[in-house]
């Protein structure tokens, strides 16, 4: 005879010992925790259906409202920043464009500014030339009349002396 080895109901319903004809079904050699309970499953689906409902109704519309709400702000932060974007680049162009026509300005004012004192360094130097023309004409005719009076004075004082030597001489 062959000793009996106690095995677990599951094996026994593969194995039955001899002399044991195997008895009912698969669920029936389950331990009663596990056995399979319609009530019990119904029970827990009704559970889980109204836990659903619940957190439903409590937690996922609450969060999925907060969720869109944070999307909506995210959005209209994504528009106000591209609005912001495009207001600077703007801005930004047409201070660049200002900013060219200034320097463009300033260019032909300091052109314009430089021609005008070339023209009075210019109007400058002929006044001075002129003027400079001016004092030498004066002081050539001065000279030519000190020259004149001087001419005058020594023929004078030429004849003067020549009538004194001749007198000079004749009285010797």
């Amino acid at each position: 005879m062959t000793p009996h080895i106690p095995a677990s109901p599951v094996l026994g319903l593969l194995t039955a010992p001899e002399g044991h004809a195997a008895s009912g079904s698969f669920m029936d050699a389950l331990p009663d925790p596990m056995k399979i309970d319609a009530v019990q499953i119904g029970a827990v689906i009704l559970l889980v259906t109204v836990l659903y409902f619940v957190l439903k109704g409590l937690l996922f519309r609450p969060v999925a409202a907060m969720i869109d709400a944070r999307e909506a702000a995210m959005e209209a932060g994504d528009k106000a920043r591209t609005e912001a974007t495009a207001l600077v680049e703007q801005r930004q162009a047409d201070y660049q464009s200002r900013l060219k026509t200034l320097r463009a300005q300033a260019y032909e004012q300091k052109k314009a500014l430089a021609e005008a004192a070339g023209q009075e360094r210019q109007k400058l130097v002929e006044e001075a030339r002129s003027q400079a023309q001016a004092e030498r004409s004066d002081a050539v005719a001065r000279m030519q009349a000190q020259r004149e009076a001087a001419k005058g004075d020594l023929l004078a004082e030429v004849e003067s002396l020549s009538e004194s030597m001749v007198q000079q001489l004749l009285k010797a």
